[in-house]
């Protein structure tokens, strides 16, 4: 009897047991569990609050697969220091109510933080991102830390608002795209000058911004090639009156920046990728194409040498062609006295006639004012050659004083070799 009620009762226990793990299993499948380490993403109802509340000393890195917490609301500390992201990232829509621990955390993949709000301080501290990352239209109301994280691949912070943006030995590998919002009225502010920008990198402006960066990385500085010309100009215009008000060089190297963005664009449309569009209007094209080439001829010493050596070799070779024995004549015995006989050409070998003609026209280039006794040697015909090369010379020198700041050459050579 009693064995009976005991197999009954345990029969009954199983029975229930099963229709629990039943009701469970059932449950599950119509709603399965969105944990915040991972599992299956829900679609059919919305994402509950998750918490991220671990003591720092009880932090557990974890390794993501694949994560999904797009529109996902972290109702306290959210912590993923030293983590890993093994593919794609989606933190879109993402709202942090409390801190934001992305310390040391390596994105292998495309990393989503478009539209994310962080109502507190987010410390991105030795974070990696390998590929591509955005923060298009995410918000920092407090501060946003970056320092010493790395961007290997490309990054976007346009319309991204923050109050305060740490870039301190942040590393830049690729194309680092900013701009401030176009429906808010603050411009925001990006401090680059500890930042550590790579060969390869670019700093792309895609809308109004206030730059704290030095004049040696302006190299990086870029526009977002759809822009159109007013608004690339607007640009620099901002930057000039709100980021360098007092840097006569600064200035002069924004307006260098934003000339070689526009010169083969028209005024009206978006950029054009192919330049040679312009050839047709050879007028404007041979002129923003002179201009682009002596701009700053002062303070890129070094695109001065190239424009002297050009003239001079080119003018070498006119010497060698059209008056050799003359130029070989005037060298051996330039004495305005000598006689019609002494003043004939003079045949040397071909080596000595281009040194006399490549002397000769370095003579002509590097010459203020041209010597009495040329001008008496020569004829007419020979003089316009001349006089031609001594103009070109002349010009370069008004494009080095003009077009350069006083003293900016001094700086690059103090900078060359002293550091």
């Amino acid at each position: 009897m009693v064995k009976s009620v005991h197999r009954n009762l345990s029969v009954a226990c199983c029975i229930f047991v099963l229709m629990l793990v039943a009701e469970i299993s059932f449950a599950q499948e119509k709603n399965p569990t969105v944990y915040p380490y991972g599992g299956v993403p829900d679609s059919s109802r919305k994402i509950p609050v998750v918490s991220f509340d671990f003591p720092s000393k009880y932090i557990v890195p974890f390794s993501f697969n694949a994560a999904f917490f797009g529109g996902a609301h972290f109702n306290s500390r959210a912590s993923f220091e030293h983590s890993r992201f093994n593919n794609d990232a989606n933190f879109w829509n993402a709202h942090f109510d409390s801190i934001a621990n992305f310390l040391f955390t390596h994105f292998t993949d495309i990393t989503n933080f478009d539209h994310a709000h962080f109502e507190t301080n987010a410390y991105w501290g030795g974070a990696q991102f390998a590929s591509m990352v955005s923060f298009n239209n995410a918000k920092f109301d407090s501060l946003a830390i970056f320092e010493g994280t790395g961007f290997w691949g490309e990054a976007d912070f346009r319309s991204a608002r923050f109050n305060r943006l740490v870039l301190e030995r942040t590393i830049i590998a690729g194309v680092f795209r900013v701009g401030s919002d176009i429906w808010s009225d603050k411009v925001q502010k990006f401090d680059c000058t500890r930042t550590i920008f790579l060969p390869n990198a670019r700093l792309v402006l895609h809308d109004l911004v206030e730059l704290n960066i030095q004049p040696e990385k302006f190299q990086y500085i870029s526009f977002e090639d759809n822009l159109d010309y007013f608004l690339k100009k607007d640009i620099i215009e901002n930057l000039k009156s709100k980021s360098f008000p007092n840097d006569k060089s600064a200035q002069f190297e924004l307006d260098y920046i934003f000339t070689k963005s526009t010169m083969y664009q028209k005024q009206i449309g978006e950029y054009k990728e192919n330049r040679w569009y312009e050839i047709g209007k050879w007028p404007k094209w041979f002129i923003n194409t002179i201009y682009y080439w002596t701009m700053g001829l002062g303070y890129r010493p070094f695109r001065l040498i190239w424009w002297m050596l050009a003239a001079t070799i080119i003018y070498t070779a006119i010497f060698a062609k059209k008056i050799p024995g003359r130029i070989n004549a005037y060298i051996s015995n330039p004495d305005t006295n000598s006689t019609r006989e002494e003043k004939k050409e003079v045949r040397l070998s071909l080596w000595e006639t281009l040194l006399n003609c490549a002397y000769f026209s370095a003579m002509v280039f590097f010459t203020f004012r041209l010597k009495r006794d040329i001008l008496t040697f020569f004829d007419a015909k020979e003089k316009r050659l001349i006089v031609g090369e001594w103009i070109v010379g002349f010009l370069v020198y008004v494009a080095f004083l003009t077009l350069s700041k006083s003293g900016s050459i001094l700086h690059n050579l103090k900078e060359l070799f002293v550091g």
